[in-house]
């Protein structure tokens, strides 16, 4: 474990919890299968309005290049500033695995900074894909999932699923994730015996 992870979480334990694991996303542009439709898109949505910038400049007529510079500005950042901005944002993002739960804290400015922790006894670990060196984890439970959920790395195209995005051995963290729940965060309520048995939840 990095140890400079673990103390990155120190603050977030609950009392008893104990980290055991921590990691962070694959690190630098990472550029996947998911990703080429989307820059096929933005180079039509970029070269178009260039094309027609250039050939309307040559002919003096400056207002088609006025309106065509928002679509070249969000063309080009989709095809290029995306990428980094996505790296920045991985490299910014820290995983925790403990006895009870997993957590994931986005130490970035602003809006960007967010953290979620999910109760393990309430999450169920789906699938892992990738490699046995680099994958995806992913996650479902009460935390679930969809339009607008937690995304674990910038503007790449994600499942909304919670994971744990590009980690190293995401086999063993899968593994892991089946051990037997250590605690529990929701303490069962006291039996009455009028009532018949207490809802523990």
């Amino acid at each position: 474990m990095d140890f400079e992870i673990q103390f990155k979480f120190a603050g977030r334990l609950l009392p008893g919890e104990r980290i055991l694991w921590t990691g962070q996303p694959g690190q630098g542009v990472i550029f996947t299968a998911r990703d080429i439709p989307m820059t096929l898109f933005f180079l039509v949505w970029t070269g178009v309005p260039t094309f027609g910038v250039v050939s309307q400049g040559l002919k003096g007529n400056w207002a088609f290049p006025i309106f065509a510079l928002p679509f070249f500005v969000v063309g080009t950042y989709m095809l290029v500033f995306r990428y980094f901005f996505d790296a920045w944002m991985r490299a910014r993002t820290f995983y925790a695995i403990t006895d009870r739960r997993v957590l994931i804290w986005r130490d970035a400015p602003g809006p960007w900074q967010s953290f979620m922790a999910l109760d393990r006894s309430r999450i169920d670990v789906t699938e892992w894909t990738g490699s046995p060196e680099r994958g995806t984890v992913y996650l479902a439970g009460s935390a679930a999932l969809g339009p607008g959920g937690f995304t674990t790395s910038g503007f790449q195209l994600q499942n909304t699923r919670p994971q744990l995005y590009a980690i190293a051995k995401p086999e063993q963290v899968f593994c892991l994730l089946q051990q037997p729940v250590q605690g529990n965060l929701h303490q069962p309520q006291a039996a009455d015996s009028s009532v018949g048995p207490a809802n523990p939840w």
